[in-house]
Order: C-alpha cells, then sequence, then structure tokens
C-alpha cells in the first residue's frame, strides 16, 4: 500500500469527523435540508377592465366610424378588455336595431347622420377584431328627456297618452300643498321622465326591451341595467301615484293608504313608511327577476350587471336593495321583512358606484365616501351572491387619484369599470388608467411616485 495515500485517506475521515460537533453526532441516514428555491409569485388573474360609454355624451363623436375606430383603439391601448355600451339611452330610444323603439338619431339638440347602419352591430363587429368585450346597457325605468333648451323629448312624450298615467309620481309637501302630487313628465325639478316599475304595462316594455336585444345581438358578454329603481331627485320620493299605492294595499293586502300615512303633512316619517320602502324594493326586485328569466331563457350565457351606487344605506329612498337576502340591516326605515328584497342572488354581476373625490379612507375616516371604503365593504353586503366590479367616477379624479382608484378597484373586486369615456378624454386620463392596472397587473414594474415606469 502506498503509505502516503493511506495517511491522506485518514487524513480526510479525521477532518470528517471533526466537522461533527460532540453533541451531536453525524447520521448518514438523515439527508441535508435542499435548497430554498427562488419562488416567483403568480401574477394576478386577469379581470374585467371596462369603460362605460355613454350615449347622450359622445353623441357626435361616435357618429362615425373613424369615430368608433378610433376611441375603441385607444381603450385597447390603455389596457382595457370590455366596455359597457348605452344601446338604450335616458331617451327612451334605441342605439341597435329595434322592432320596439325608435332608433335614435337626435339627442337633445343634436342630430347626427351616421356612416353606418347599426350602431351595436358596428361596435360588436370592432370590438370582436380587438378581443373587446360588449355589455349592453339599458336605461331601464327611463323613457323621456328634457333638452337643455327646455324640450321635452323621448318615448314618452312621443306616446304621452299612452304612458303618462304609468310614470312615477312624487308627493308634493308645504303646508299649501298636504295631499297634492306632481307627475314626473310635469315636474320641472327633473331632467328625466321615469316609468313606475309598478306598472304590468311598464315591466312588459322594459322584458320585451331586454329580450331583444339579447335575441338579436347574441354576441354581447352581458345586459347590464342602469336606472332599474325610482327616482328620488330634487324633491321628494316617487312612488306616489295611483298605480303605487294601489300595488301597496295589494302587496300588504291593506286598504290604499293616505299620502299622509307614508309622508307626514310637515316631510317627516308616516305610521306605513317603512312598509312603503319595502313595497318599493320588493317592486323592483320582482321586475329584475322578470328580466333574468327571460334573458336566460334566450342565451343562458348572457350575464346580468347592474350598476348602482355603492352607498348601500341610501338605496332604500329608490327601492333598490343590492344587498343580499342573507343581509339583516336594522333602522327605522325597515320592516323586519325587508331584508326578502335583497336581489344580489338575482345578479352575475354587481357594479358598484364608488363615484367618490376622496379615494383613500385616510382622507376623511369620518365618511363612508371614498373609493377605498366602497370597494372594501360590498361584501358586507352581498355576502358571496355574485361578483362585484369596482366602478369609479373619472369626472372627480385628478390623474394621481384615478391611478390610486383603477388600482384599488382591481385589487379589492372582480373587476373593475371607470365612468366614463369623455372625462376621460377631457381630463386627459388615459395614461393614469393604464398606469392603475399596470400597477395591479404588474407590480414589480411599480415604483411610485408620479410615473410607474
Amino acid at each position: 500500500m502506498n503509505i502516503k495515500k493511506y495517511f491522506g485517506l485518514f487524513a480526510v475521515a479525521m477532518i470528517g469527523l471533526s466537522s461533527c460537533s460532540d453533541s451531536e453526532s453525524f447520521d448518514p441516514a438523515v439527508a441535508p435540508e435542499p435548497p430554498v428555491p427562488n419562488i416567483i409569485p403568480e401574477p394576478p388573474t386577469i379581470k374585467p377592465k371596462a369603460m362605460w360609454i355613454d350615449a347622450h355624451a359622445n353623441f357626435e363623436k361616435l357618429a362615425t366610424k373613424d369615430g368608433i375606430d378610433g376611441e375603441l383603439k385607444k381603450i385597447k391601448e390603455a389596457g382595457l378588455n370590455m366596455i359597457y355600451l348605452d344601446v338604450k339611452p335616458g331617451n327612451g330610444y334605441a342605439l341597435y336595431k329595434s322592432d320596439i323603439l325608435p332608433y335614435c338619431n337626435t339627442y337633445g339638440d343634436v342630430t347626427v347622420t351616421r356612416d353606418y347602419d347599426d350602431y351595436l352591430g358596428y361596435f360588436l363587429e370592432k370590438c370582436e377584431e380587438l378581443e373587446l368585450d360588449v355589455v349592453a346597457s339599458v336605461s331601464a325605468t327611463v323613457f323621456g328627456f328634457r333638452a337643455e333648451s327646455g324640450a321635452n323629448q323621448g318615448f314618452i312624450y312621443d306616446n304621452l297618452s299612452a304612458w303618462y298615467d304609468k310614470c312615477q309620481v312624487r308627493s308634493v309637501n308645504g303646508e299649501d300643498n298636504v295631499g297634492k302630487t306632481i307627475n314626473i313628465c310635469d315636474d320641472e325639478l327633473q331632467s328625466g321622465a321615469y316609468l313606475t316599475p309598478a306598472s304590468p304595462e311598464v315591466q312588459d316594455l322594459i322584458v320585451s326591451i331586454c329580450s331583444e336585444i339579447v335575441t338579436k345581438y347574441p354576441k354581447v358578454k352581458g345586459l347590464s341595467l342602469d336606472y332599474l329603481r325610482y327616482c328620488n331627485n330634487e324633491g321628494g320620493y316617487f312612488g306616489m301615484g295611483d298605480v303605487d299605492l294601489n300595488g301597496y294595499a295589494s302587496y300588504w293586502g291593506e286598504p290604499k293608504p293616505e299620502l299622509t300615512e307614508i309622508i307626514t303633512e310637515t316631510g317627516g316619517v308616516g305610521p306605513k313608511y317603512a312598509k312603503w320602502i319595502e313595497y318599493r324594493s320588493a317592486t323592483v326586485t320582482s321586475l329584475l327577476g322578470r328580466i333574468r328569466t327571460a334573458v336566460k331563457a334566450i342565451n343562458p350565457n348572457c350575464e346580468i350587471h347592474l350598476w348602482a351606487s355603492g352607498d348601500w344605506g341610501s338605496r332604500y329612498g329608490i327601492g333598490q336593495n343590492w344587498a343580499s337576502k342573507n343581509y339583516k340591516p336594522s333602522g327605522f326605515q325597515y320592516t323586519d321583512t325587508y331584508s326578502k328584497t335583497g336581489f344580489a342572488d338575482l345578479l352575475d354581476v354587481f357594479v358598484t358606484g364608488a363615484y367618490a373625490s376622496k379615494v383613500w379612507i385616510s382622507e376623511d375616516p369620518t365618511t363612508v365616501w371614498t373609493v377605498e371604503n366602497f370597494v372594501k365593504t360590498w361584501n358586507n353586503y352581498i355576502m358571496g351572491d355574485c361578483k362585484c366590479y369596482g366602478s369609479i367616477a373619472a369626472y372627480a379624479l385628478d390623474a394621481s387619484k384615478n391611478l390610486d382608484a383603477t388600482y384599488l378597484c382591481l385589487k379589492n373586486t372582480d373587476g373593475f369599470m371607470t365612468f366614463e369615456l369623455s372625462h376621460v378624454n377631457n381630463l386627459g386620463l388615459w395614461v393614469s388608467t393604464k398606469d392603475g392596472i399596470s400597477r395591479y397587473e404588474d407590480p414589480s414594474s411599480y415604483k411610485g411616485g408620479d410615473s410607474l415606469y
């Protein structure tokens, strides 16, 4: 044996033994810990990110193919992947090929000549090319419009004798007006004319419009219901006409109430106020149920969306209980059975209107009116019954706030919508919208400050 080799092997063995401390002997049966791998986090889920396109605000701009093409290109380049397209706006006319409603070539004081035949049809064609989903929006109960010139315009005013007694009515308070009401068509405080959802004929009209859109345009991803509610603008609660008061009597199995049993002579809460609140919410929920049943019978894959203010606590005033039926509120305005009017289970997507000018709760902890609050509290009410997209009012935000608000919606809800195209254009919010999306979808690139990159 080579003696030098022998002593070399012996020395190596002794070094190995000395590396084990006296208190911990080496055990060859125990494998060493494997190295910790570099774990790359999963990227955030790509969520729906939508631009709302209002018919009136963009009426002239979108009267040509070039106008539509240009706006859709900007929408796509900003990182958005969906649009909410207003196809039955508040004048009660149609921006699609309808057999029920007149086609809308005039809005207010503006008349356009288009270089295409079908507004919704052309949008669907171009959005398919750009891989943008389209949700068609319907102003459900609004069928008339008062132009800036003061002229009345729209479906109701074209057919006033047929629809006047089916319009929403409010009480007029004051010592000289006890027991008096005013029809919304005659109400100069209102900019729109609402039909009452309590009327069977009105319900039939709205359901037929929704069914027509889904039937004629099977490529729409969903149907969004806007203004599915009672009006509550400038001067009190609506739902005081004979159609609603008789509906109240039928719903509760009671005599038709006096107006002052709901709202007192001095404008206070009457003894039947809470029952009236439940009745109106139940009426809206019933109509939504009819719409859902009709739409799903035609196209089970067509989603039902509804936008409403994120301030749930104020929605009782317009009959819009977007909560789960399992959510049971307390307060003078609620009956013990009010929760059964919740309609979250009838929706595929609730779009919560986080339309606040303050973004972060820390800006004002004393108010619910912050974007952060609304996008973090929605499920306290919905309780998992449907998805929720956070939406923001672009007109209330500068670029920095718009970036933060966009990010908060995507982080805390199932999707995002910005309202709306004309405001994003006028305020130059395209870059901040894109940056807000990137902040959520590619957080490693976000460095804070004025710019992401």
